[in-house]
């Protein structure tokens, strides 16, 4: 064999060995075992950065802490995520590391059950469609943060298969721990219910329906025993259309991943074409759509952060996979996947013309929500280690619940008013006190409190973040009444939703 005829044998085989990958089931042992170790490698690198970029994340550790602590479980914010909560107990004692590889582990079984659902629909690339979806930026950072949303996501996607399996109850046990981890997820009733009609029968969403009741009723009833009826509160505040199309557009596949599915989206239009007439004799293609519908609805009515269309991911790719042709589909993974590493992003969140002339080439998701975690870390630094009289108060914004948790050993976190219409007791009607020199950190206080406080003879320092969200939330600027801006070295970092930096 000539010199050239092997190269060109290699390169061939080596094409022949990727398209064998592209097409696998890896729900196999010996390729998910492989699989797996990739997944966990990856990964491996950011598990230490803290609990993650949102505050959300931390205040789920606070709520953990503070059960183990005192015995006494108040959940991190409504209207709860119990299950969630309860489970990360089990592992805060080994602090971020523990729930970021639990969060992680979880994860990688939703993987498994993601390759065992393409497999029953015999789609073809299943190993792309899995591979896509198991380092698809959004839900890679989301795997290795102590957030809710992928331990969601895998019971969704378990409740989802007891269907394709013929096991209703199953079903509905498995979407009951999803609303246990998330309520949000009660949006998938409508879809699985009219699957489980179409495939089994009216009898059987009897105990798929009670089924799900109960189990969530069982895990929500920590949150009952503390708030009773009342645990129905949630942070609704109007979000700015720009700010939409900004995590829309820049946050949920990257800008490179957006471009990439649709580009493949016009390339593969004669095969879509067929989607809407498909949709009315085949029931699981029509659940897809409902699902991606009906969780848009949900963002849509409070778009806070991008992950909320966590769900989506995976009856998206299915979508792609029925519908995609084979090179528009490799391409449209290939640009979700490279916008995890590189993107274009822009300087400002602004989406305006200067915005768009000012685009570059720059980090992705993953790099950039790593890049966050460094400078939140920072700043939590700075304001610790600022130089504030005794008996003062730190008002630090968003911070609050990292700077409690991370400062844990030499702060004892509490709660300073005992105000049951707030979001969270834990944080947003927290404190945590440096009990030698009487300082008191909190996120925000209410005009009520801030008097209290007043009238006590606290000195108040403040952060301009912290500024702005009392004037916003409780109608008084602090500095009005004495409070003085905090010396700190850098400004308030990006309070990322959900997935990488704003500022991208």
């Amino acid at each position: 064999m000539t010199t050239i005829s092997a190269r060109r044998w290699i390169r061939v085989d080596l094409l022949g060995a990727a398209g064998r990958v592209l097409d696998a089931d890896l729900s196999r042992p010996l390729p998910f075992a492989i699989l797996a170790v990739v997944f966990f490698a990856l990964r491996a690198p950011f598990v230490g950065y803290g609990h993650g970029t949102d505050p959300d994340a931390w205040r789920v550790a606070l709520t953990a802490h503070h059960l183990l602590d005192t015995g006494q479980y108040l959940p991190s914010r409504l209207p709860g995520n119990p299950l969630h909560e309860l489970a990360m107990t089990l592992f805060i004692p080994g602090g971020w590391v523990a729930t970021n590889l639990a969060t992680a582990a979880v994860s990688l079984a939703g993987v498994y059950l993601f390759a065992r659902i393409v497999d029953q629909h015999r789609l073809s690339h299943a190993g792309l469609l899995t591979i896509g979806f198991a380092f698809a930026p959004l839900l890679f950072i989301n795997s290795i943060a102590t957030m809710d949303y992928m331990w969601t996501l895998t019971a969704a996607l378990a409740a989802y298969y007891a269907v394709l399996r013929g096991m209703p109850l199953w079903a509905g046990v498995c979407l009951g721990l999803a609303m246990g981890f998330r309520l949000q997820s009660f949006v998938l009733w409508p879809a699985l219910a009219f699957l489980v009609w179409r495939r089994e029968g009216a009898r059987s969403l009897a105990p798929f329906t009670l089924a799900a009741a109960g189990v969530t009723a069982l895990t929500f009833a920590p949150v009952l025993a503390a708030y009773g009826l009342d645990f129905w509160n949630f942070y609704d505040a109007a979000v700015g259309y720009q700010d939409v199309l900004r995590l829309l557009g820049k946050e949920a596949l990257g800008v490179l991943g957006g471009l990439g599915v649709l580009a493949g989206a016009i390339l593969s239009l004669p095969r879509l074409r067929r989607l809407p007439r498909d949709a009315v004799h085949d029931p699981h293609l029509t659940a897809w759509l409902a699902v991606i519908a009906l969780y848009f609805a949900s963002f849509f009515r409070l778009p806070h952060e991008v992950a909320y269309l966590i769900p989506v991911f995976p009856f998206g790719l299915l979508i792609m996979g029925r519908y995609f042709a084979r090179p528009a589909l490799i391409g449209a993974v290939a640009a979700i996947l490279l916008a995890g590493v590189v993107d274009i992003t822009t300087p400002s969140d602004d989406l305006d013309l200067a915005s768009f002339r000012s685009a570059r080439i720059g980090q992705g998701l993953l790099f950039s929500n790593a890049e966050t975690m460094k400078v939140q870390r920072a700043f939590v630094e700075d304001v610790v280690n600022a130089e504030v009289p005794d008996h003062s108060v730190v008002i630090t914004g968003f911070v609050y619940p990292q700077l409690a948790v991370r400062e844990r050993d030499r702060l004892t976190a509490g709660v300073l008013e005992h105000d049951y219409d707030a979001i969270s007791l834990l944080s947003d009607r927290g404190e945590a006190v440096d009990g030698k020199r009487d300082v008191r950190y909190v996120w925000l206080l209410t005009y009520d409190a801030f008097q209290a406080l007043r009238s006590q003879g606290y000195s108040f320092f403040v952060v301009p973040d912290a500024v702005e969200g009392t004037a916003a939330l409780y109608d008084y600027h602090p500095t009005l009444f004495g409070a003085t801006y905090l010396r700190l070295e850098r400004p308030a970092p990006s309070a990322a939703k959900g997935t990488a930096a704003t500022d991208r």
